[in-house]
């Protein structure tokens, strides 16, 4: 017997599917049917197969006979379906189902009402428009089918969105990612039911429904108590920091498709195999991420194109017409308009009454609506069990394309992930009162980067009247798993974190645990003037500096420290690699801060053995034990705002006994180019800084005057003979322009400025560090306006109130 599915097709030859035939288009048993679909996912930029689909190129016989050949239709196809099932298995494998556990109660609230309002709603459309059905809409499997399909928001399709918009790790992402991870949960148990009912309507009465559920149920406990422990023995098996065998990955991609087959032999959605068998993988390191490693690229580029090929060329508008509207069309938008508009009333509704910002939950609720891959996997899933036809299934497959089209704009309109972290208020190193506690953020990648920053954090010279109160954030690039994960590796906290800190362990291994052991190392030699706080935030490099910006914003910190990477080939050559994904992170944070950053190049020559010393674990911090060197400094003072904090930074390195500092201020000839006010707030910084410093023989001030950005540049190479230890400057804010007239040509990385560039670059020849300084850029925006505020009932009822008084 030949296992084949057939779709209705109008005509057309059919795609295979499973037994039985459809009665006005009947198929002969045994013989393969071969009409390939296409797709376009809404929220993926590629050209859909609605394209070469019978909307368009596909209405040519000829396109069709030498593009798409029967057989080639067959094979497409099915890869196709591969590319569907593939795709949920990752992405449910990179899902942790624990997280519905931690989840506050509020998402658990908005959750259940963002879900069970569509359901009532949609559904009591669907039983009032039931006589108006075609006979095969109007069964209660379809309609529950249906009003499932518009009332869930599935998890993959919002992950998948959201990673595109990079808002996985923004406050909304992970509200939405919460909401319908909850919801997805109920999803998979409501599915089933109504996979029941369909059993029933297909003529097998109460029999063939409690044989169904028992299926259900064997297979549940097959992969709960058989499969997940087989994962876990190979996660045992593999070595720390290592990657899953391969036979193991070849094996449970093999498993992938023994599960679709399992679950369609027992009636249920054959999607629902895939999903289940991810559940059960441990996310994560090291078989979350294996499996994402090996598989995912050839997923997403070979398979999912074939997927998108496989619903658009089904896609046929000119089935839309007056002849199938009544019965097939009209009920099915209906019923998609009343769970659009329920949705978003609710699931906005849900999240004003907690409060949450107005613009918030707006976004929220549009994210709600969001449809994508496993949405029209369900449509295909509608035409197999002949819940509609293909005029209905080509308005759904509008109704997704449509809805995402135009909610994903929208969304990009009202939510600005940067936004919160904008602040009104001086959060800078000038700004901080002398003689207090600096807040300060400290990011990180691996150990190499800790250790040249530990060098600046000696240099800037904490003490018990100043001390440092460090928020030092370790960056792991997130594999394995969709929801970013942020650790709080608090001492005083170590019993709530727990849980969590146990899956950390694996996914950074021992990188992890090296960086965390430097942090640990640091506090305990620097007890007395510095508080570490460390922490690990496990994100992909594009949302990486949302973490920094939030915990700056949280901590109410002065500045950021970053480290600027570049680091030699190892046949000492003057080839330097930069790392790339660190580079882009800097460049956000500086984008987005909400205070001052710092970013430190380490050439290496301060680490020297007073640093070393200070991570020495047999070493004390009583600094009479240290090696007294002196070291030599200068700040390169153009101007500006960025100057100014770079100025007020340098001063706290002046109480180090081992410093030398030279600051040398440029000037314009003739004041050419000069900002009036800029230059008062200028020399006022710098008349404090001399007056402050005139009686330490330690620091120096210079002016030099210069008519161009040649005769800077000039002055600043001759400076070099002095062979300056680090050089400080800002980055570029309120810099004079005559000043660097010529210079911005040079420049290869606007990072570090024009500046901060020169002296960095290897033409520059200089041995020393540079620390370029940012000063904060505040917000200006008075009010955050109803948008950007909660929603507060009072204010809305108390004119009404007022009035009627």
């Amino acid at each position: 017997m030949v296992l084949i599915r057939s779709f209705p097709s109008d005509g057309w030859s059919a795609l295979p599917t499973r037994f039985g035939f459809w009665p006005e288009n009947p198929t002969t048993a045994g013989v393969v049917s071969s009409r390939v679909f296409s797709a376009r996912l809404p929220e993926v930029c590629r050209q859909g197969g609605m394209m070469i689909g019978p909307s368009m190129l596909g209405r040519n016989r000829n396109f069709n006979y030498y593009l798409f050949p029967p057989i080639a239709n067959y094979i497409c196809a099915n890869i196709g379906l591969m590319g569907f099932f593939y795709f949920f298995f990752l992405t449910a494998a990179k899902t942790d189902v624990a997280e519905i556990f931690k989840a506050p109660r509020k998402h658990k609230y908005i959750a259940a009402v963002s879900v069970l309002v569509p359901i009532a709603c949609v559904g009591s459309t669907g039983a009032a428009l039931k006589h108006k059905m075609d006979i095969r809409l109007q069964k209660p499997s379809s309609i529950g089918g249906v009003t499932f399909a518009l009332g869930f928001t599935s998890f993959p399709v919002i992950y998948t969105v959201l990673r595109d918009m990079n808002l996985l790790n923004s406050e909304i992402g992970k509200f939405a990612m919460s909401v319908t991870l909850l919801g997805d949960m109920v999803g998979v148990y409501v599915l089933v039911l109504f996979e029941a009912m369909a059993q029933a309507d297909g003529g097998g009465g109460a029999y063939s429904v409690i044989w169904f559920l028992i299926s259900a149920a064997i297979m549940a406990a097959c992969l709960l108590l058989v499969v997940k422990r087989s994962f876990e023995w190979i996660v045992a098996k593999t070595p720390e920091g290592g990657l899953v065998n391969q036979n193991y990955i070849v094996n449970i991609l093999m498993g992938v498709l023994v599960s679709c087959f399992l679950t369609d032999m027992f009636g249920m959605a054959i999607a629902v195999g895939p999903i289940w068998l991810g559940l059960v993988v441990p996310h994560g390191p090291p078989l979350g991420s294996t499996l994402a490693i090996r598989s995912e690229t050839f997923v997403n580029e070979f398979l999912m194109p074939f997927s998108f090929a496989l619903v658009g060329q089904k896609t046929n508008v000119n089935l839309i017409s007056k002849e199938t509207w009544p019965k097939q069309i009209s009920p099915l938008i209906y019923m998609s308009i009343v769970g659009f508009v329920t949705k978003f009333v609710s699931s906005t509704g849900a999240a004003l009454f907690f409060k949450v910002p107005t613009r918030d939950s707006l976004t929220l609720g549009l994210m709600m609506n969001l449809r994508g891959q496993i949405d029209i996997l369900l449509y295909l899933h509608w035409i197999d069990k002949q819940m509609v036809g293909l005029p209905g299934y080509s308005v759904m497959v509008l109704y997704a394309i449509v809805v995402t089209g135009v909610t994903a704009p929208l969304i990009s309109f009202l939510y600005d992930p940067t936004r919160p972290y904008r602040s009104s208020k001086r959060r800078t190193i000038q700004h901080t009162p002398q003689n207090t506690e600096t807040g300060l953020v400290l990011a990180v990648t691996d150990h190499d980067t800790f250790s040249g920053l530990i060098t600046f954090l000696d240099f800037a010279y904490p003490t018990k009247t100043s001390p440092f109160s460090v928020f030092a954030i370790q960056l792991v690039e997130l594999e394995g798993r969709a929801q970013p994960l942020f650790i709080a590796h608090d001492k005083q906290r170590e019993e709530e974190y727990e849980e969590e800190e146990e899956p950390a362990e694996r996914m950074g291994s021992r990188r992890v645990d090296q960086v965390q052991s430097a942090f640990k190392l640091y506090q305990e030699k620097r007890s007395e003037c510095v508080t570490m706080h460390a922490y690990t935030a496990h994100a992909s490099k594009h949302n990486m500096y949302q973490n920094i910006c939030e915990l700056a914003l949280t901590k109410k910190t002065a500045f950021i420290l970053l480290p600027y990477q570049k680091e030699r080939l190892q046949d000492a050559a003057l080839t330097e690699l930069r790392d790339s994904g660190m580079l882009s992170v800097n460049a956000d944070v500086l984008a987005h801060t909400p205070c001052s950053v710092c970013i430190y190049y380490e050439k290496g020559r301060l680490k020297n053995a007073m640093v070393r010393s200070s991570m020495d674990p047999q070493h004390t911090t009583n600094s009479s034990h240290m090696r007294q060197e002196m070291y030599r400094f200068v700040v390169l003072f153009l101007g500006g705002a960025d100057n100014r904090e770079a100025l007020h930074l340098a001063d706290r390195m002046t109480e180090n006994p081992f410093i030398n500092l030279t600051v040398i201020r440029f000037l314009a000839h003739n004041h050419e180019g000069e900002d009036e006010r800029e230059k008062k707030l200028d020399d006022g910084v710098v008349t404090w800084f001399w007056v402050k410093n005139e009686s330490n023989a330690r620091v120096s001030y210079k002016e030099v005057v210069v008519k161009n950005g040649a005769e800077t540049l000039a002055a600043i190479q001759a400076m070099n003979v002095n062979d300056y230890d680090l050089w400080i400057t800002g980055r570029r804010e309120g810099i004079n322009p005559k000043i660097l007239e010529g210079l911005s040509t040079w420049s290869e990385d606007h990072q570090l400025g024009v500046i901060g560039d020169t002296v960095a670059g290897s033409v520059f020849a200089s041995e020393g560090s540079v620390l370029v300084v940012q000063q904060q850029v505040r917000n200006q925006m008075g009010g955050d306006g109803f948008l950007n505020g909660k929603f507060d009932y009072k204010k809305l009822v108390s004119p009404w109130s007022h009035s009627h008084n």
